[in-house]
């Protein structure tokens, strides 16, 4: 729960981390996203050039109200559907709101509306800001105390899509039916994870809002998603908008999947962050 906090005195030499994301989660489309541990750093002192004016983790610090040089480093690969953009911008204005004096929850909080303005929408938002596995209800963002069962693994290709080209490309209005399927499988996947139940995952992640669209835009990812439940995943989907693919394993079917998935693109097998963006100063 955000609350209104009182800034103490400003504190300057700090730098702060945060995760990248994926967004979704199949049936979830801008309504789930999920933090990982794969981020970004922004900071206020000597580490190589500033950030440019129109670099998007200064835009977010200024717009959150920063008025120092910054600089900015990442992990995080850009363009691949992991939350690149939400989370620089998560990591200059929750940075701007420690300057100024907030703790770490009150610099989260008032940070969101910042970069899910910035964003568009909060599904990326939420978790670099906040962490964890979050619900977006219109301006409002909810952690969800659970955890998907099994291992989380992402499949990352060499090569990058533009959100907002893959967007447009989605059409302005779905089918009752399919709006029906997909609430079916956002019930579904609520309800695997509260139970733990991997073996509801892979029915739960199906989608027809996004998925079927963004795929066939892209034949590696498409490959890769069918690859990974052929060879006995519990569940894929399409991170974000792509084209990095999301897995979620049993143990025994690990290494059957990393090796079909691996002959395509790098493989990483990521933890969930539970802390969102954070001071960092390591």
């Amino acid at each position: 729960m955000c609350r209104s906090g009182v800034p103490r005195l400003y504190d300057r030499y700090m730098r702060v981390r945060a995760p990248g994301s994926s967004a979704n989660l199949g049936p979830g489309f801008d309504v789930l996203g999920l933090a990982v541990f794969r981020h970004v750093w922004v900071g206020d002192t000597g580490r190589g050039e500033p950030c440019p004016v129109d670099h998007i983790a200064r835009v977010a610090y200024e717009r959150a109200g920063g008025r120092e040089p910054i600089w900015f480093e990442f992990e995080l690969e850009p363009g691949r559907g992991l939350g690149f953009s939400a989370a620089a911008r998560a990591a200059g204005a929750v940075l701007a709101f420690l300057q100024a004096g907030y703790d770490l929850e009150e610099a989260q909080c008032r940070a969101y509306p910042v970069v899910a303005a910035l964003e568009g929408h909060g599904d990326n938002a939420a978790p670099s800001v906040f962490g964890g596995l979050q619900v977006i209800a219109g301006d409002r963002a909810f952690r969800v105390e659970r955890f998907l069962p099994g291992r989380l693994l992402f499949w990352i290709p060499d090569l990058e899509t533009a959100t907002d080209q893959s967007r447009s490309g989605l059409p302005a209005t779905v089918s009752r039916s399919d709006a029906v399927f997909n609430l079916g499988r956002m019930g579904l996947l609520m309800a695997a994870i509260y139970e733990q139940r991997l073996d509801l995952l892979r029915l739960a992640t199906q989608d027809r809002l996004h998925q079927p669209e963004r795929l066939a835009q892209c034949d590696p990812a498409a490959r890769a998603y069918a690859s990974a439940l052929e060879a006995g995943a519990a569940a894929a989907w399409l991170s974000g908008s792509g084209p990095t693919i999301a897995v979620v394993v049993d143990e025994a079917d690990r290494v059957a999947v990393e090796k079909v998935l691996s002959e395509t693109g790098s493989v990483l097998a990521l933890d969930v962050d539970h802390s969102g963006a954070v001071r960092d100063d390591g």
